[in-house]
């Protein structure tokens, strides 16, 4: 399904009836940097998601929502996220390679795997360590894991589910309980201990224990403040968060590096000589792939845009961020093709896929590399990582069977991607 086609599909759910739609770029940048609109739909008490998302940091606004960001951005800044490198995303690729080596070979000498999974126990396992979630060596173990974060994930954005909400919300729950008794509770006690011991040393936590986890145990008298339930609901959150995007955004861009080849296979050499090649191609994948594709937001009074539309105080907006991420006018023409070597005018390679304004998702360095929003640092975040990884050990997709889509959602989500590997 192409970028138009979905666009059109999310106008057609009931979601957003009665609300403005806005689809230029400009225009939903200028909406998310306004002090003049307030977050709507996941914010909202009334929306099916709420229980799951009532006091999580993206759906707050004004003084608390900077508070809990200014904690945040001591623990995602660039010397933390190279340490997330060294010390999380390398030894736990090392991992699963070490996984897929010993699986059986085909007659040819290659390894058959499912993309899919694979790419999740990848980047959960690397979420997990930055949340603060212990517990997921074993493959049994991290699959489970993986089940119980994709249910609290499809009841965070059931608005764009094809299933019955009460059944996926039902899910969500049951998942969370799961997710509660076997992996949350032992490490809450942890980092329990961790706090109290750093604190009676005269020690910073965090300095211990470098994850999202110990930061809000350490600051559940103001910040995270609200009882342990706050607490719960927004690892959940963040755990969603630091997974569907990159997740998504490598499966998607395996599938469309071999449409690319074949259509331009002088390209495939590039992944050994041109060091920046797999960064745009990853950007431009990113950019392709919206985890939330539509955010609501309320105007407090009557506002004028810049480009002369005209938004009236309490009306509700959505903002389509697939149609704007593919804006001609930033990001030329074909905007809804996948381009590797594709030029960018006045806005970030990935466009809006972590959002934007004050509700940027702070987990974007990660994914990145950094806190620089060009992407061109020279240094790999988690998706690029994973690629290079990934396709220097042979992987291509399994000529003998094709990807087969999730219908269950709106999402271009993929429930298996068979592909394998030449040189592990």
């Amino acid at each position: 399904m192409t970028a138009s086609s979905t666009a059109t599909t999310f106008k057609e759910t009931d979601a957003f009836a009665g609300s403005v739609l806005i689809e230029s770029l400009d225009e939903v940048t200028e909406i998310l940097r306004s002090r003049q609109f307030k977050m709507e739909g996941w914010a909202s008490p009334t929306a099916k998601s709420a229980p799951l998302m009532q006091g999580v940091l993206i759906a707050m606004d004004g003084e608390p929502h900077m508070a809990r960001r200014r904690k945040l951005a001591k623990l995602l800044d660039d010397d933390a996220v190279a340490t997330y490198r060294d010390r999380h995303l390398k030894p736990t690729l090392d991992h699963c390679i070490a996984e897929l080596a010993a699986m059986p070979r085909a007659t040819d000498g290659s390894i058959h795997a499912d993309l899919v999974p694979l790419a999740q126990r990848s980047v959960y396992r690397i979420a997990a360590a930055v949340v603060g979630i212990d517990g997921l060596e074993r493959p049994e173990t991290a699959d489970r894991f993986i089940e119980q974060v994709k249910a609290l994930g499809a009841g965070l954005t059931v608005d764009w589910s094809r299933e019955d909400p009460d059944v996926v919300l039902k899910r969500a729950f049951d998942a969370r309980d799961a997710f509660v008794r076997e992996l949350y509770t032992p490490s809450f006690a942890r980092r329990e201990r961790v706090v109290a011991e750093a604190r009676a040393a005269g020690k910073e936590p965090t300095a211990a224990s470098h994850d999202l986890l110990t930061l809000m145990i350490d600051s559940r008298d103001d910040a995270w403040s609200g009882g342990d339930n706050v607490l719960l609901v927004e690892t959940c959150a963040f755990l969603v968060a630091a997974t569907q995007t990159t997740v998504l955004g490598f499966t998607n861009m395996v599938l469309r590096m071999q449409q690319w080849f074949e259509r331009h296979p002088e390209d495939r050499a590039l992944m050994d000589t041109d060091p920046e090649f797999l960064r745009r191609a990853a950007f431009e994948s990113l950019r392709m792939t919206i985890s939330t594709p539509v955010r609501q937001r309320t105007a407090l009074a009557d506002v004028t845009l810049a480009s002369g539309r005209r938004i009236h105080a309490g009306q509700v907006v959505s903002l389509h961020f697939i149609p704007a991420n593919a804006d001609p006018k930033h990001f030329g023409a074909h905007g809804e093709e996948f381009n590797p070597h594709r030029t960018v005018e006045n806005t970030t390679p990935w466009g809006l896929a972590f959002g934007g304004g004050a509700h940027t998702c702070p987990g974007r360095p990660l994914v990145t590399g950094s806190r620089n929003p060009t992407g061109t640092t020279g240094v790999d975040g988690t998706l690029v990582t994973l690629a290079r990884r990934y396709y220097a050990a042979g992987l291509e997709l399994d000529p003998e069977h094709p990807p087969v889509r999730d219908e269950s959602t709106y999402y271009a989500l993929y429930s298996s991607i068979p592909v394998r590997f030449t040189k592990i």
